[in-house]
Protein backbone atom coordinates (compact mmCIF):
# COMPACT_ATOMS: atom_id res chain seq x y z
CA UNK A 1 0.00 0.00 0.00
CA UNK A 2 1.63 3.07 -0.97
CA UNK A 3 0.51 6.25 0.67
CA UNK A 4 0.98 8.80 -2.08
CA UNK A 5 -1.29 6.89 -4.68
CA UNK A 6 -4.23 5.97 -2.38
CA UNK A 7 -4.27 9.94 -1.71
CA UNK A 8 -4.69 10.26 -5.13
CA UNK A 9 -7.41 7.76 -5.42
CA UNK A 10 -9.17 9.57 -2.72
CA UNK A 11 -8.31 12.76 -4.25
CA UNK A 12 -10.22 11.98 -7.82
CA UNK A 13 -12.92 10.49 -5.59
CA UNK A 14 -14.02 13.31 -4.60
CA UNK A 15 -13.12 15.39 -6.83
CA UNK A 16 -15.50 12.79 -9.39
CA UNK A 17 -12.71 12.74 -11.84
CA UNK A 18 -12.21 8.90 -13.58
CA UNK A 19 -9.82 6.84 -11.76
CA UNK A 20 -8.24 5.78 -15.58
CA UNK A 21 -4.37 4.73 -15.11
CA UNK A 22 -5.15 3.89 -11.18
CA UNK A 23 -6.99 0.69 -12.01
CA UNK A 24 -4.09 -1.20 -11.16
CA UNK A 25 -3.54 0.02 -7.73
CA UNK A 26 -7.16 0.15 -6.73
CA UNK A 27 -6.95 -3.55 -7.71
CA UNK A 28 -4.65 -4.43 -5.31
CA UNK A 29 -4.94 -2.18 -2.62
CA UNK A 30 -7.52 -3.30 0.28
CA UNK A 31 -7.99 0.48 1.46
CA UNK A 32 -8.65 2.04 -2.59
CA UNK A 33 -11.30 -1.06 -2.76
CA UNK A 34 -13.17 0.05 0.50
CA UNK A 35 -13.06 4.13 -0.88
CA UNK A 36 -14.27 2.94 -4.33
CA UNK A 37 -17.28 1.05 -2.93
CA UNK A 38 -18.35 4.16 -0.16
CA UNK A 39 -20.70 6.01 -2.57
CA UNK A 40 -22.58 2.87 -3.90
CA UNK A 41 -23.50 1.92 -0.39
CA UNK A 42 -24.21 5.08 0.51
CA UNK A 43 -26.78 5.54 -2.34
CA UNK A 44 -28.37 2.26 -1.31
CA UNK A 45 -29.27 3.25 1.83
CA UNK A 46 -32.51 5.01 0.70
CA UNK A 47 -32.95 7.85 3.51
CA UNK A 48 -34.82 11.25 2.51
CA UNK A 49 -32.84 14.26 1.61
CA UNK A 50 -35.23 15.94 2.92
CA UNK A 51 -35.29 17.10 6.55
CA UNK A 52 -38.70 16.96 7.28
CA UNK A 53 -41.95 19.14 8.22
CA UNK A 54 -40.95 21.92 10.49
CA UNK A 55 -37.24 22.03 10.09
CA UNK A 56 -36.59 25.50 9.37
CA UNK A 57 -38.63 26.47 12.82
CA UNK A 58 -36.72 23.89 14.64
CA UNK A 59 -33.56 25.47 13.50
CA UNK A 60 -34.76 29.39 13.69
CA UNK A 61 -36.44 28.35 17.41
CA UNK A 62 -33.03 26.53 17.99
CA UNK A 63 -30.90 29.55 16.86
CA UNK A 64 -33.14 32.14 19.17
CA UNK A 65 -32.31 29.37 22.44
CA UNK A 66 -28.94 30.25 21.86
CA UNK A 67 -28.92 34.05 21.15
CA UNK A 68 -31.12 34.46 24.29
CA UNK A 69 -28.76 32.64 26.35
CA UNK A 70 -25.97 34.14 24.80
CA UNK A 71 -27.30 37.37 25.54
CA UNK A 72 -28.40 36.19 29.55
CA UNK A 73 -24.40 34.60 29.68
CA UNK A 74 -23.11 38.67 28.54
CA UNK A 75 -25.26 40.14 31.46
CA UNK A 76 -24.45 38.10 33.81
CA UNK A 77 -20.73 38.47 32.89
CA UNK A 78 -20.94 42.32 32.72
CA UNK A 79 -22.49 42.33 35.94
CA UNK A 80 -20.10 40.19 37.55
CA UNK A 81 -16.82 42.06 36.06
CA UNK A 82 -18.59 45.77 37.11
CA UNK A 83 -19.44 44.21 40.88
CA UNK A 84 -15.45 42.55 40.73
CA UNK A 85 -14.60 45.91 39.85
CA UNK A 86 -16.34 48.22 42.01
CA UNK A 87 -15.34 45.79 45.20
CA UNK A 88 -11.40 46.32 43.74
CA UNK A 89 -11.51 50.18 44.00
CA UNK A 90 -13.19 50.04 47.75
CA UNK A 91 -10.68 47.80 48.65
CA UNK A 92 -7.97 50.21 46.83
CA UNK A 93 -9.71 53.43 48.36
CA UNK A 94 -9.95 52.04 51.45
CA UNK A 95 -6.31 50.07 51.99
CA UNK A 96 -4.12 51.44 54.34
CA UNK A 97 -0.23 51.05 53.66
CA UNK A 98 2.03 50.81 56.71
CA UNK A 99 4.66 53.69 55.48
CA UNK A 100 2.65 57.32 56.33
CA UNK A 101 2.78 58.86 53.00
CA UNK A 102 4.09 58.06 49.58
CA UNK A 103 5.23 61.01 48.82
CA UNK A 104 7.00 62.38 51.40
CA UNK A 105 8.62 59.38 54.60
CA UNK A 106 9.78 61.87 57.45
CA UNK A 107 13.22 60.92 58.05
CA UNK A 108 14.27 58.27 61.41
CA UNK A 109 15.80 61.00 64.05
CA UNK A 110 16.82 58.61 66.47
CA UNK A 111 20.21 58.61 64.89
CA UNK A 112 20.41 62.14 66.49
CA UNK A 113 18.95 61.39 69.97
CA UNK A 114 21.64 61.22 72.51
CA UNK A 115 22.26 57.69 74.07
CA UNK A 116 20.69 58.10 77.56
CA UNK A 117 18.91 61.43 78.15
CA UNK A 118 19.79 63.39 81.06
CA UNK A 119 17.32 64.11 83.99
CA UNK A 120 16.05 67.55 83.24
CA UNK A 121 15.47 70.22 86.56
CA UNK A 122 13.42 72.26 85.88
CA UNK A 123 14.47 74.83 89.19
CA UNK A 124 18.19 74.75 87.57
CA UNK A 125 18.67 76.95 84.81
CA UNK A 126 19.45 75.31 81.30
CA UNK A 127 23.00 76.20 79.99
CA UNK A 128 22.83 77.99 76.51
CA UNK A 129 24.60 78.01 73.69
CA UNK A 130 26.84 81.44 73.36
CA UNK A 131 25.45 81.46 69.35
CA UNK A 132 21.88 80.88 70.01
CA UNK A 133 22.37 84.01 72.98
CA UNK A 134 23.79 85.96 70.42
CA UNK A 135 21.30 85.67 67.99
CA UNK A 136 18.12 85.87 70.17
CA UNK A 137 19.97 89.24 71.89
CA UNK A 138 20.57 90.59 67.81
CA UNK A 139 16.82 89.77 67.41
CA UNK A 140 14.20 92.56 67.73
CA UNK A 141 11.58 90.70 69.35
CA UNK A 142 9.50 93.74 70.54
CA UNK A 143 9.06 95.20 67.43
CA UNK A 144 8.34 91.37 65.47
CA UNK A 145 5.65 90.74 67.97
CA UNK A 146 3.01 93.20 66.75
CA UNK A 147 0.16 92.17 64.89
CA UNK A 148 -0.51 94.79 62.11
CA UNK A 149 2.01 95.78 59.85
CA UNK A 150 2.64 99.79 59.00
CA UNK A 151 0.88 100.37 55.77
CA UNK A 152 2.44 103.55 55.16
CA UNK A 153 5.90 101.88 55.05
CA UNK A 154 4.07 99.37 52.86
CA UNK A 155 2.22 101.26 50.55
CA UNK A 156 4.99 103.92 49.57
CA UNK A 157 6.85 101.83 47.45
CA UNK A 158 3.61 101.01 44.97
CA UNK A 159 2.57 104.13 44.57
CA UNK A 160 4.72 104.86 40.75
CA UNK A 161 2.88 101.49 40.39
CA UNK A 162 -0.65 102.47 40.99
CA UNK A 163 -0.18 105.82 38.97
CA UNK A 164 0.81 103.51 36.28
CA UNK A 165 -2.53 101.79 36.48
CA UNK A 166 -4.50 104.62 36.93
CA UNK A 167 -2.74 105.69 33.57
CA UNK A 168 -1.07 108.96 34.90
CA UNK A 169 3.03 109.84 34.87
CA UNK A 170 4.18 109.52 38.14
Amino acid sequence: MSEPTCDLVAERLALGEPIAELDAHTATCERCKRLLALPASLAKTGHAADPGIGFSSRVTAGAQHRITVRRRNRVVLASAMSVAAAAMMVLVATHRTSDPGVAFQMPSLDKYKPAVMPPHDPWRPREVDPDVRALVDLADVDHDLHFSANWGRIEKPLRPYKAVLEGKEP
